[in-house]
């Protein structure tokens, strides 16, 4: 089940990658993606089974329901279930076949300069290989002890803030899915502006969460050797998009990955880089089954919302998507998450709403992934939040209730940054 598994999404890989030159492969990666989500029920925990599953539920009913009350079924539509940032999401994972798992150099820093280095350091990693940043930092972190709450907070922060702006989160990748048409290059520049805004304030809170042993603190260090990669991948990724602006900016971080990880691979591994590229298919793939579930679900209940919202005359308080409702709907994507809700449905249901506004892209886009990463840190039940409880054994609820003041720094300084972003478009 597992290698079957693992050829469906190298399947959703190949097809959405192929739907650069071929539109309609596009299709094939939809119909992939609903036969990987059918096995991964299969594979994923109980808890992971009824929330796909309600999820699939809500979708297919208000497919019916659209249906009966008149609305029309386009099969192109059928199969359009998140593939791309399935595709990408998975792709990206190779990335950590040529990632350094420890640091390179040995730290000078103590203190605060070092609190300050490893939330950089986490940033950067986090950016391009996505959770599995938590996993590196947090167990340099812990060495031989229990991780402690402060370190666990500067993680959840100097990682979450990563979805601000990265075109290899999946918070980009569904909300452009959603709403396409963003600019990327205003999205990296003010997103990446208030992450580093986020992370430079909320650190004086971990300052003092150490107290006195703050002078001994050494942390993660940060090098060449561990920034190359996400500088030359997101300087690659702004190139292309501007040269290929029509081509969906899921697919050229799939075929950019990719690209670099072979192209790692060669020059290190030379004769054993398919090898390591099939073995990371085969045996690390499925374990992303979790996520892919969610996302795939997911994609199925937006097919759903999509056809059903616009048959009812719903009437929103306002008629234009201005600043302050993109700010709004941020604030809401955060509170559904504090009650559960994962940011992947929360981000499908306010597009369906915000779509007879016609919103910007690019200030929907900024709006929605603002709102995904702190969803993601302050989430009693995010997959980021869960790791670190299951893993390092960290209060969740007292991890969310130290973030409030993280949240409390991103709402204030977010909204100077969608002000930047709509006067820029």
């Amino acid at each position: 089940m597992r290698l079957l598994y693992a050829l469906l999404l190298s399947g959703v890989i190949l097809f959405v990658g192929l739907s650069v030159a071929l539109p309609d492969a596009t299709l094939v990666a939809g119909g992939l993606t609903i036969a990987a989500a059918a096995v991964g029920l299969v594979l994923v925990n109980r808890t992971q089974r009824i929330i796909a599953m309600l999820l699939i539920g809500l979708g297919i009913a208000s497919v019916l329901i659209g249906v009966a009350l008149g609305g029309t079924v386009n099969g192109r539509d059928l199969l359009s279930v998140n593939q791309d940032l399935i595709g990408m999401l998975t792709a990206v994972s190779f990335l950590r076949l040529i990632t350094p798992s420890e640091p390179t150099t040995r730290t000078r820093l103590h203190g605060r300069l070092a609190v300050l280095r490893t939330a950089l350091a986490t940033h950067a990693l986090g950016a391009i290989i996505n959770i599995g940043a938590v996993g590196i930092v947090g167990d340099h972190l812990r060495g031989r002890t229990a991780l402690r709450l402060p370190d666990a907070a500067l993680l959840s922060r100097s990682f979450s803030a990563a979805a601000f702006w990265s075109p290899f989160w999946a918070a980009a990748a569904a909300a452009t899915t959603l709403v396409p048409g963003a600019n990327s290059l205003v999205l990296l520049l003010v997103g990446l502006g208030l992450a580093l805004a986020a992370i430079g304030l909320s650190v004086w809170d971990i300052f003092r969460l150490w107290g006195r042993d703050l002078p001994a603190y050494t942390g993660y260090s940060l090098s060449w050797a561990l920034v190359r990669v996400p500088l030359a991948l997101v300087a690659l990724v702004i190139i292309a998009h501007q040269l290929f602006s029509a081509v969906p900016v899921p697919r050229i971080v799939l075929i950019a990955g990719l690209g670099v990880t072979l192209l790692g691979l060669l020059i290190v591994n030379g004769r054993g880089a398919v090898r390591s590229l099939a073995r990371h298919a085969k045996h690390d793939l499925p374990q992303l089954r979790g996520e892919v579930t969610l996302f795939a679900s997911a994609g199925v209940l937006a097919v759903g919302l999509r056809m059903l919202f616009p048959l009812f005359e719903l009437q929103l308080p306002v008629s234009e998507f201005t600043v302050p409702v993109a700010w709004a709907m941020m604030l809401a994507m955060i509170l559904l998450a504090l009650v559960g809700v994962h940011p992947v449905v929360s981000v499908a249901v306010v597009a369906a709403l915000m779509h007879p506004l016609g919103p910007d892209p690019t200030l929907f886009v900024l709006a929605a992934c603002i709102g995904w990463g702190v969803s993601t840190a302050v989430g009693p039940i995010t997959g980021l939040t869960m790791l670190l409880s299951s893993r390092y054994s960290i209060d969740s609820v007292a991890l969310t209730r130290r973030n409030l003041v993280y949240l409390a720094v991103v709402l204030v300084a977010s909204w100077p940054a969608l002000l930047l972003c709509a006067a820029s478009v």
